[in-house]
């Protein structure tokens, strides 16, 4: 099955799905919104700080931050979030990584990038498999710094102060050196600031960490070009948590035994599959590529067979 055969009319999932991802984009982001239309939209706020979407809380459009982000600054302040988990593992439970696919401000801008025409890459599957890796390292690194921290301050605050202290940003800002929105909505306008006021680039490199987070995320935000959702394959931290849970959701992706003709007489599934995910590898009861799955629903709106369902429970 060649991908030219696939006609418009099977893109029509992906053309609601950019539709409905831009709508979020300008919502989340609702100081867009007000400075456009000179409105007060603050009510929002409160509802938009819960989502569940990787987002700096110095953002200085939303103003918000994702539930993740909630969940580990409650861990710097010696506070163990068991509301917000369950939250967290609700929304996987019933939605599983739909708001990866659908909403997130991250998503959309990494989709953006990968519209521009080019032949797209792939990675070797070791490789591809190793990455994968890296955002559980993350959240491991992270586990081991905070976890700690929140029991300290019951038992031992100024042992607590102390500690907190030691990690530095770690303690006020725990994903923000992970976070790709805090890059793009706060360490890049600054810098562009910055650099626009001294008419030099001293600012870029005043601090050898911003310095190469810059570097590393423009090289990210490029590479997001040929590789599609680069950034949430192999880094975001709110992927590495909702990929561990998302297998036992409730919402999942299925291929019939029955139409599906697999790899070698078709597999155009796993070809337009942004997060190079082996489909045709997984049960046909369910797929999620191992919790990778965003649920962007290529795979199902370009099979030639109709094999791919989606089901509930």
């Amino acid at each position: 099955m060649n991908l030219k055969d696939i006609h418009i009319k099977n893109h029509l999932v992906t053309i609601f799905r950019h539709i409905i991802q831009i709508i979020a984009f300008i919502l989340i982001n609702y100081l867009i919104l007000e400075f456009i239309f000179k409105i007060n939209l603050k009510a929002l706020e409160n509802f938009f700080r819960i989502l569940p979407i990787l987002n700096s809380p110095r953002n200085p459009l939303s103003k918000g931050a994702g539930i993740t982000e909630y969940i580990f600054f409650s861990f710097t302040e010696g506070i163990i979030p068991v509301f917000l988990i369950g939250i967290f593992i609700l929304i996987i439970l019933f939605t599983n990584r739909f708001f990866c696919g659908w909403i997130c401000p991250i998503g959309t801008i990494q989709d953006a990038c990968a519209a521009i025409p080019t032949n797209k890459k792939t990675l070797k599957i070791s490789t591809h498999n190793s990455l994968l890796k890296l955002k559980y390292i993350v959240i491991i690194i992270l586990v081991i710094l905070l976890i700690p921290l929140a029991l300290t301050k019951e038992t031992n605050i100024t042992y607590y102060l102390e500690f907190r202290a030691s990690i530095g940003d770690f303690g006020d800002k725990p994903l923000s050196y992970f976070s790709l929105s805090e890059y793009i909505f706060y360490f890049f306008p600054n810098i562009a600031i910055n650099v626009f006021q001294t008419a030099s680039l001293g600012p870029l490199f005043k601090n050898f960490l911003v310095f190469f987070l810059t570097i590393f995320y423009l090289i990210i935000i490029v590479l997001s070009v040929w590789y599609p959702r680069i950034y949430c394959r192999y880094i975001c931290p709110f992927a590495a948590l909702s990929s561990t849970i998302s297998s036992y959701s409730f919402l999942k992706l299925s291929r019939s035994p029955v139409r599906c003709l697999g790899r070698t007489e078709c597999g155009v599934c796993e070809k337009v599959c942004p997060k190079q995910i082996r489909i045709l590898d997984e049960p046909f009861e369910f797929f999620t590529g191992k919790g990778e799955c965003n649920y962007c629903l290529k795979c199902k709106e370009v099979c030639p067979h109709d094999a791919i369902n989606i089901k509930f429970g």
